[in-house]
C-alpha cells in the first residue's frame, strides 16, 4: 500500500499545480487561503492539519487524506495525535469512516511507522 499513498500523493500535487494552466485565478486564490488558514494562531498549524485529516476522512477525501497526513507530520503532529483524531472522525462518522482510516493508517506507517 506505501505505493499506493506515494503515488497519490504525486498525482494530487501534479493535478493541483496543473490548476494554473486552467484557472489560475482561482488555484491561486485557493492556495493563498490555504496559506492563511495553516498558520499558527490560536490553534497550532500541526492541530489544523489534523483536523483537516478527521475532515477528509467524513467527506471522504482519499488524496485530502494523504496529503493532510503528510502536511500534518511535516508541521510536528506525532502518528498517536493524527489516529487519535482518526478516533474522532469514527465518532462522527461511524463504521464508514472506520473503512476510510485504512488510507491515513497507510500514509502513516510510509511516513510515521510504529516504533515498536
Amino acid at each position: 500500500m506505501d505505493n499506493d499513498v506515494e503515488k497519490t500523493l504525486k498525482s494530487f500535487q501534479k493535478h493541483f499545480g496543473a490548476l494554473n494552466r486552467d484557472i489560475p485565478d482561482t488555484r491561486n486564490a485557493f492556495t493563498d487561503l490555504l496559506k492563511t488558514v495553516h498558520k499558527d494562531g490560536a490553534l497550532p498549524a500541526k492541530f489544523k492539519e489534523i483536523i483537516c485529516i478527521v475532515a477528509s476522512i467524513l467527506a471522504p477525501c482519499e488524496s485530502c487524506m494523504v496529503y493532510h497526513t503528510k502536511q500534518a507530520l511535516s508541521a510536528g503532529a506525532t502518528r498517536e495525535e493524527i489516529m487519535e483524531a482518526a478516533a474522532v472522525a469514527i465518532v462522527m462518522g461511524g463504521g464508514p469512516a472506520s473503512t476510510h482510516i485504512a488510507t491515513v493508517q497507510d500514509a502513516l506507517d510510509l511516513w510515521a511507522p510504529r516504533k515498536e
